[in-house]
């Protein structure tokens, strides 16, 4: 078992992620329009009933201001949300305690082959979000930007992409300002049960294992919490617990090629490395039409309001076109007891 180092205490750093929340939203990025062809939400007449959601500590943000909205619209309508890491959602989506997964990043193909022992068929994919998982130091830290390779070395001891040498100084990666030059370089990032410490692992480090010297903090935004303080830290999280304090690192592919920054453009377009999807893994039967709370927590997910909050949180709306199609999949009236009449635009 892989042991890191952890926050001295982590009821502070729960404290701090309570007081730095709303500066954690957007700061620092240009919001981009939201596309009015987005569908809008068509509330139906009534909805009652219970969802249970969990999953991703990165999305939390999304998945609670969802089911704040549709708790709302609905008010007999209970939705359970645990966010402890999408490993922890995938296994209750197995365990069939959680009809929701919420991930970020994709589900294996070993994964989807294991739920369809479990249940005899596949899971249903839903993506919801964009984001760019980016790479944080502290707002005063000089450096330019970094290859993936650097990052790799930086992060762990392999260094499967080849770099010749160990990152332990900041002059490691050519920062050699009097300062730096010779300041150790801090590590911070997310546990095992975390998608994005997977996705990090894989897309980032070749499959190798974290640093050991790494600090772990409780949640994606304690990681950016802890590198406002640190100067002479880095970290990976989401782009959407971004905040004044901090900067992304621009990131190039290859030694010598572009450095790019995490932006809404750079993510869409794809120039961006670190780009991912975030989503939703559903248990739904084929041919059998999903519980009205189910289906409604998707459809709001895709919509306007829904997209509207991705924007609001920091992350970035789905394409339109992509939009338009995951909604003509779950666009048949979910008829319950409580949920029959005419649908109600909302946007």
């Amino acid at each position: 078992m892989t042991h890191y180092r952890r926050p001295a205490s982590v009821g502070i750093y729960l404290f701090l992620v309570l007081l730095f929340a709303v500066a954690f939203q957007v700061s620092g990025q240009v919001m981009p329009p939201l596309d009015p062809k987005i569908p809008p939400y068509q509330r139906v007449n009534e909805l009652t009933g219970t969802l249970s959601v969990a999953g991703s500590d990165t999305m939390k943000p999304l998945t609670e201001s969802w089911s704040a909205k549709l708790r709302q619209l609905y008010p007999g309508l209970s939705i359970k949300l645990e966010s402890r890491g999408s490993e922890t959602g995938l296994d209750a989506l197995l365990e069939g305690k959680a009809q929701i997964a919420a991930m970020s990043r994709r589900m294996t193909q070993q994964e989807v082959v294991e739920f369809k022992r479990e249940f005899g068929y596949e899971p249903t994919e839903v993506p919801v979000a964009v984001d760019a998982l980016a790479v944080f130091v502290h707002k005063d830290n000089p450096i330019e930007g970094l290859t993936l390779a650097e990052v790799d070395a930086v992060f762990s001891k392999e260094r499967r992409r080849g770099l010749e040498y160990p990152v332990k100084v900041w002059g490691d990666v050519m920062l050699f300002e009097e300062e730096w030059a010779e300041a150790p370089v801090h590590l911070y990032g997310r546990n095992g049960n975390s998608g994005t410490a997977t996705f990090f692992r894989e897309h980032v480090l070749n499959g190798a294992d974290l640093n050991k010297s790494m600090t772990v903090g409780v949640g994606a935004a304690s990681v950016v919490v802890e590198v406002m303080k640190d100067r002479f830290g880095i970290g990976f999280s989401s782009i959407g617990y971004r905040t004044s304090e901090v900067r992304p690192v621009p990131l190039a592919t290859v030694k010598g090629g572009r450095y790019v920054d995490p932006t809404f453009e750079t993510a869409m377009d794809g120039s961006y490395p670190l780009r991912r999807n975030l989503y939703l893994y559903i248990n739904r039967p084929p041919k059998v039409a999903p519980p009205g709370p189910l289906a409604e927590f998707v459809k709001f997910a895709l919509s306007q309001r829904g997209q509207k909050i991705v924007l609001d949180q920091g992350y970035y709306p789905l394409p339109t076109m992509e939009l338009n199609r995951l909604t003509m999949m779950w666009a048949t009236p979910v008829r319950t007891a409580t949920a029959e009449g005419p649908a109600k635009m909302l946007d």
